[in-house]
């Protein structure tokens, strides 16, 4: 064999190792190691909902982060989940925000887009978890006769606090020889609202809020872009003299929906509310709302029709 034949058979065997070594194409994302996850940061959305129709890409999580996370998926503080759900076990990462000292504020959310966590990492892409809670849902539960949902939203506030908003609803089908007063046999609702803020030490802190207030019952009549409807001055007042005659406080709003004060009728505060997430689409009418309950949104409208809601809202039996 000449010394060329030498050289060339020597050169295809190390393009035949060579090959043979090279790794093959592996997915964008291995989960079996621990290497740290590389992604963007922005800032978390001031509105956290579960909207089911987004189909928006999901940054994946390494599967001991996942572990982790539903291991402590009920160990948050505030009111639990009241729908008894089966746990989604698909989640990625809608959005990371940077925190003080490196800490990272991670927006998870499940595969189905039916639940939203909040989860306060050790930040730089390890997979250590100081806390986490839940910040939206969007629940229904269908069971024979019986109907339940589940709504929670998320609004941040200017300090950074997430307030949380919980609204759950019991409905069973209708007897037709049901009565006004059987209503409560058939439908159940509760509303609460709790704070979560972040302390020194990178912990959610809660603070229920339906607890700072007193009972209350009140309807905030308002309209949009300083355009009053035909009929509005005699219609609701009206309806603000039939609302003072059962102890339901009253307020006109034309403008600040974000942040609305709620007075007794000596002229105390009793509470601020922010209007804005039930009013969308509405350039006027009334939002009703009663510790406990969801609020309620309607539309402008005759005397006779909105007065019939009041009733009915506020479980009035003389319909």
């Amino acid at each position: 064999m000449t010394k060329t034949n030498i050289i060339i058979l020597l050169c295809l065997c190390v393009a035949i190792v060579f090959t043979a070594c090279r790794p093959k194409n592996q997915k964008e994302t291995d989960y079996s190691n621990n290497d740290p996850m590389t992604y963007t940061t922005s800032i978390i959305a001031d509105t956290i909902l579960a909207d089911i129709r987004d189909k928006s890409d999901l940054i994946p999580i390494f599967e001991d982060f996942l572990e982790d996370f539903l291991e402590k998926i009920n160990e948050y503080e505030g009111k639990h989940i009241t729908i008894a759900s089966k746990v989604p076990v698909e989640w990625g990462i809608s959005c990371v925000e940077r925190l003080p000292e490196g800490r990272e504020l991670w927006l998870l959310r499940s595969f189905d887009r039916e639940w939203a966590y909040l989860v306060i990492t050790s930040g730089f892409g390890t997979q250590r978890i100081l806390d986490q809670v839940p910040v939206a849902l969007n629940l229904a539960l269908q069971d024979n006769d019986v109907l339940e949902t589940e709504i929670w939203e998320t609004y941040r506030e200017s300090d950074g606090s997430f307030v949380v908003h919980k609204n759950y609803e019991w409905i069973k089908n209708l007897d037709t020889n049901a009565t006004q007063s059987d209503l409560s046999e058939y439908q159940r609702k509760s509303y609460f609202v709790d704070r979560y803020s972040i302390n020194d030490l990178c912990r959610f802190e809660c603070t229920e809020v339906n607890d700072s207030v007193p009972e209350y019952s009140a309807v905030v009549f308002f309209y949009n872009d300083n355009v009053k409807p035909e009929e509005w001055d005699e219609t609701v007042e009206m309806l603000q003299a039939f609302c003072e005659d059962r102890s339901v406080f009253y307020e006109e709003v034309k403008t600040g929906f974000a942040d609305v004060a709620i007075h007794d009728f000596t002229l105390n505060e009793v509470l601020r509310v922010d209007m804005q997430p039930y009013i969308q689409g509405l350039p006027a009418g009334m939002v009703m709302f009663k510790k406990g309950e969801t609020p309620k949104a309607v539309r402008f409208g005759s005397f006779e029709r909105m007065q019939i809601e009041i009733k009915r809202y506020f479980k009035m039996l003389s319909l």
